[in-house]
């Protein structure tokens, strides 16, 4: 009886020593798991351009350093310190490349409405009303709960990859959704009262 073998419900360890092996099917389900995960704590160090670059970066030096992993069960962890590594490192690289341009540039950067306008897609007010409010949440917050409803990550692989116990997790999310309810409501207008004079 042949039995067919489906990567992606494979776990993590057992994907790790396949690619170790050389099966790059296996590393590429690990980082399609993870792909958006490592986006989000490239997004902590840089903006959205640099972060993209950043997940490149980190998910190939993974790659390259598969074989030196001495825990596979611990994979999303090991790729998540991978991962703030190379944002620090490319964010840090990236301010000293910006503090030496010329003021040239700069001018055009403000000036050029080309330059400057970004290529992200419109999205409605309220949309960008509460992106805006997650955005302002502190990292510890805000990254968990990208990683929970955007990319719909599980609790359980959410404590895996930031190496948290799952208590600490759940807890941060539930936090987190305070914190952005607070945000979201909105504070009354307290309402003057004129005094209406009646004529005698």
């Amino acid at each position: 009886m042949n039995v067919t073998i489906v990567p992606e419900k494979l776990p993590d360890d057992i994907l790790v020593g396949f690619a170790i092996l050389g099966d790059l099917r296996s590393f590429d389900v690990l980082a399609l798991r993870y792909r958006n995960a490592v986006f989000r704590v490239a997004q902590v160090y840089a903006n959205a351009e640099l972060a993209e670059d950043i997940v490149q970066e980190a998910l190939l030096i993974a790659f390259k350093a598969l074989p030196t992993i001495d825990d596979p069960t611990k994979f999303a962890s090991w790729l998540y310190a991978i991962t703030r590594h190379a944002a620090m490192r490319m964010s840090k690289a990236e301010s000293a490349k910006n503090q030496n341009r010329v003021e040239l540039d700069e001018l055009l950067l403000e000036q050029s409405e080309a330059l400057a306008r970004p290529f992200a897609e419109p999205s409605t007010f309220e949309t960008a009303w509460v992106r805006a409010a997650i955005d302002e949440l502190a990292d510890d917050y805000r990254l968990i709960l990208q990683l929970r409803f955007y990319d719909e990550m599980s609790l359980k692989r959410i404590a895996g990859f930031l190496e948290l116990p799952l208590s600490t997790v759940k807890w941060r999310l539930h936090r987190a959704k305070q914190l952005l309810k607070e945000k979201l409501t909105p504070v009354p207008v307290p309402i003057k009262r004129e005094r209406v004079l009646q004529r005698r």
